[in-house]
């Protein structure tokens, strides 16, 4: 039986994480001078990068990692948001260079909220038409608030 050292594993992991969510990245990123700045190579190098922090310098040296991924992420951001002032793809960065320091210590952890994080970048247009459908656009939020302000009335808590 083969025996492969639990850091490698972690390693995987951290590296599947990037590679899911850039690839979810990458089918949207466009091309030509107007393209997002990250794809699959940039998720999939942001993770290890967290994970690699880790493993050299613990939660500080990643804490580090993310401040220079954030510094980066800052100054694409002010290059080109004409184009597209929207900020996930900056946000994901963020979260997968962190998700890959996590993954040192609790990779099934971060594993799990990797694929969260691709699924909800993934469900964009979904996410988009639940929120303006009747259920939740056009006075729906209040309705819905409804039930929990008669138990308020009804229920009112001490303070």
């Amino acid at each position: 039986m083969i025996i492969i050292d639990p850091v490698i594993l972690n390693l995987a992991v951290a590296l599947g994480i990037g590679l899911l969510i850039g690839a979810e990245r990458e089918r949207r990123k466009g091309s030509g001078p107007s393209r997002s700045p990250a794809g699959i190579r940039t998720f999939a190098v942001t993770s290890l990068a967290g994970a690699i922090s880790f493993l050299v310098g613990g939660q500080m040296l990643v804490a580090v990692a993310t401040a220079g991924v954030i510094v980066l992420v800052a100054v694409a951001y002010w290059r080109g948001h004409e184009d597209d002032p929207g900020l996930t793809t900056e946000i994901a960065l963020t979260a997968t260079v962190l998700l890959g320091g996590l993954s040192m210590q609790r990779p099934a952890l971060a594993g799990g909220l990797g694929v969260v994080v691709a699924v909800l970048l993934a469900a964009k247009s979904r996410l988009h038409q639940f929120v303006g459908n009747k259920m939740l656009g056009h006075g729906g939020i209040a309705k819905a608030q409804e039930p929990g302000k008669v138990a308020n009335r009804a229920l009112p808590v001490d303070r």
